[in-house]
């Protein structure tokens, strides 16, 4: 395991005049995958998304091996692989078209996009998909195109939000799989209820109302 990490000082997000998330310190080691768990409305999907840099009236810091992530640094941003939940595709582009759109924007050559992308979508299942439009797919089907996207670029921090939602058991076996693998060196958080993906991860965050409660 490499001595790799991502640490939340003291993070804080208001918007609309509402406290979303109020003084979360916590740090995600490499190989030491972390579980947020909480009701609805809890502040899952705020912390992910503040992790990453991609809300706006953030207080505190997000530091990544002890460096402070700068706002609207891509190079800082590519370093992140997010799995948004129901899969935040392009609907109208294909399951590798998708996959290919952050890898291109990275500016990798065109061999290396498609590699990259055809490896990542059989890894998920769904070599068979890659030229069919994501609008054709089942949910299922997308959020596991979602999950693939996050891994193509080999991201050093993983965020993923509910991976597991709609996803029968083989499948949702197989996404825990991939995304919490112990011989990984990535940093993963992932928001989730699923006992399966909790009971998978090292560290259990449990969170209310925008503030952590206990930690296991």
């Amino acid at each position: 395991m490499s001595g790799r990490r991502l640490e939340a000082v003291e993070l804080g997000v208001d918007l609309g005049g509402r406290t979303l998330l109020e003084d979360i310190t916590l740090i995600a080691l490499a190989g030491v995958p972390v579980a947020l768990s909480g009701p609805s409305g809890s502040g899952k999907t705020v912390l992910l998304y503040a992790l990453a840099g991609l809300l706006p009236s953030v207080s505190g810091r997000v530091l990544l091996d002890g460096v402070p992530l700068a706002s609207g640094d891509t190079r800082d941003r590519a370093k992140f692989g997010i799995v948004l939940q129901g899969g935040g595709l392009a609907s109208g582009l294909t399951s590798e078209e998708n996959v290919a759109l952050p890898l291109q924007a990275r500016g990798l050559d065109r061999e290396e996009v498609a590699s990259r992308s055809r490896e990542s979508l059989a890894a998920v299942g769904l070599d068979d998909t890659a030229d069919r439009l994501v609008e054709d797919l089942s949910g299922g089907q997308r959020q596991r195109v979602g999950v693939a996207r996050a891994l193509a670029g080999s991201p050093e921090v993983l965020l993923a939000d509910e991976p597991t939602a709609e996803l029968d058991p083989s499948n949702r076996s197989r996404v825990i799989s991939l995304l919490l693998n112990p011989a990984s060196a990535m940093i993963v958080f992932i928001a989730s209820n699923d006992p399966e993906v909790c009971g998978a991860c090292h560290c259990n965050v449990h969170l209310r109302d925008g503030r952590i409660i206990s930690i296991d």
